[in-house]
């Protein structure tokens, strides 16, 4: 495998003021023996990484509500730009899918690599931090090392479900190796658990959300909402946890996803949205992407503008608009048109996302992607008791539609398609409704109109990139 080892650092303090932790600035290369003789180093080393995920290029876009939101059909598959297409279609041998593709690869392993410099320097010159700090950084980039590799696999790798023993992804666990360790798709699932559970045994002694309610943090002004974010804007504790449940629903161990994702619920961290507190606000206060039930999430300056360009097209200097790029297929009847569907209301501006657009940074929330939240465990509640207790599992739904749809009635009946769609409406614009797909192995709806598009690896399995295979590392 070859990875272009490039480092680039945020400067960043975990504890100074919210603008000032926000507003990163990138340094050049830096000399590695002098950025870790100091602890600042590392916090500066792992926000770094951070930074990096956030980028256009990976969750900040691609792997949000752009290129897998498309595989997932939530856009129109008349009105769509020509330039997306190909990845509509899933013509992985098209030479501009295939470069996305790899980008990717390329991208996410870059970013594993830097963790795994961490994680070596750590090993190598952790004494120049306090112990608590350096529990904190071992267990943060633990985590997310096992985040990176996951989303990998369930790009890259058939469903260890379905063939446990099918050749997966590398598992990289050391800097500076060329080659690392191919295995098998069951075997990446058992790494990532592992990497989970070793920073879940760290964070637990020393992460300071232990301490803290993120959403109940009281203030004025914009510092309140960045003294929150300072909690959840990184792998945390419950983060952690939360991602547990996620890998075992993935393996289909309902027991111990429902065990992790009721650790999390119970936690009371945090809070499905709250409409007096969040949305029922004047509009310089109101929260369309509910902060509040944030257990991870990545910030970028630069998400409503990178949102904007494919949903409302950019405006140049004479004042003219460039075509938009995608337009949401059922923007209507996604949400059962719905006007007491707070996302129908706030999401939505007609056929265009609204909800990455709008430029929260003006209201105090600064802007940011989800990359797991409290629905999630919610609905991963309710599809783990769907088989064992499914009063439990109604009772569940009929809870978390209350916290998405005003004055909503009981519901008295529940079934798989239904949760199913629960996943659909809270995804939206976040990249995790595909990968739901491919869990449950479920045909795609086709808004073209033609006959669903049958679930195979072909559709749900990336092709590795050309120079992998070229290098003879693949077979």
């Amino acid at each position: 495998m070859r990875f272009k080892y490039l480092i680039t650092f945020v400067v960043v303090s975990l504890f100074s003021s919210c603008n000032k932790w926000l507003d990163v600035d990138l340094i050049n290369q830096v000399d590695e023996n002098k950025l870790f003789q100091k602890e600042q180093g590392f916090k500066d080393a792992l926000a770094g990484v951070y930074n990096k995920m956030s980028s256009s290029s990976l969750y900040g876009r691609t792997l949000s509500y752009e290129m897998l939101d498309v595989m997932a059909q939530y856009y129109s598959y008349s009105s769509m730009d020509q330039s997306y297409h190909y990845i509509r279609d899933f013509d992985y041998k098209n030479a501009s899918v295939k470069q996305k593709i790899a980008s990717i690869w390329n991208d996410m392993y870059s970013n594993i690599a830097a963790i795994n410099n961490i994680i070596r320097w750590e090993e190598k010159n952790g004494q120049v931090m306090s112990d608590d700090v350096r529990k904190q950084i071992k267990g943060e980039a633990l985590a997310l090392r096992a985040y990176l590799h996951f989303d990998l696999y369930r790009m890259f790798s058939e469903d260890m479900k379905y063939n446990p023993t099918a050749q997966s992804i590398p598992y990289n666990k050391e800097f500076g190796v060329s080659l690392p360790p191919r295995y098998t798709s069951g075997q990446i699932v058992q790494l990532v658990i592992n990497d989970l559970q070793a920073s879940m045994s760290y964070l637990e002694q020393v992460d300071p959300i232990r301490n803290q309610v993120p959403y109940k943090i009281v203030g004025t002004g914009k510092d309140v909402r960045g003294q929150a974010d300072k909690f959840v804007a990184r792998m945390n504790l419950y983060a952690v946890k939360a991602m547990l449940a996620r890998v075992y629903i993935t393996q289909g161990d309902k027991i111990n996803a429902a065990k992790m994702a009721k650790e999390v619920i119970d936690s009371e961290k945090f809070r499905l949205l709250f409409f007096e507190e969040s949305v029922d606000v004047e509009e310089i206060k109101r929260d369309i992407r509910f902060s509040d039930e944030h257990i991870f999430s990545l910030r970028n300056k630069g998400i409503p503008d990178w949102s904007k360009s494919l949903f409302y097209g950019t405006q140049s200097e004479s004042g003219e608009n460039s075509s938009i790029k995608l337009t949401l297929a059922e923007g209507i009847t996604l949400y059962d048109s719905n006007p007491d569907d707070v996302r129908y209301q706030f999401w939505l501006d007609l056929f265009k996302l609204k909800k990455m657009s709008e430029n929260t940074g003006e209201k105090g929330f600064f802007p940011k992607i989800p990359m797991i939240k409290l629905s999630e465990m919610y609905l991963i509640l309710m599809e783990s008791y769907y088989d064992t207790d499914r009063s439990k599992s109604l009772s569940l739904l009929n809870a978390y539609r209350k916290s998405r749809i005003r004055n909503a009635p009981d519901w008295f009946f529940i079934d798989r398609d239904i949760i199913l769609k629960e996943y659909k409406k809270d995804f939206l614009g976040e990249g995790q409704y595909w990968f739901t797909l491919k869990r449950l192995n479920r045909n795609i709806s086709n808004n073209s109109g033609n006959s669903d598009i049958p679930a195979s690896k072909d559709i749900y399995v990336f092709p590795l990139p050309d120079k992998e295979i070229e290098s003879g590392f693949r077979n």
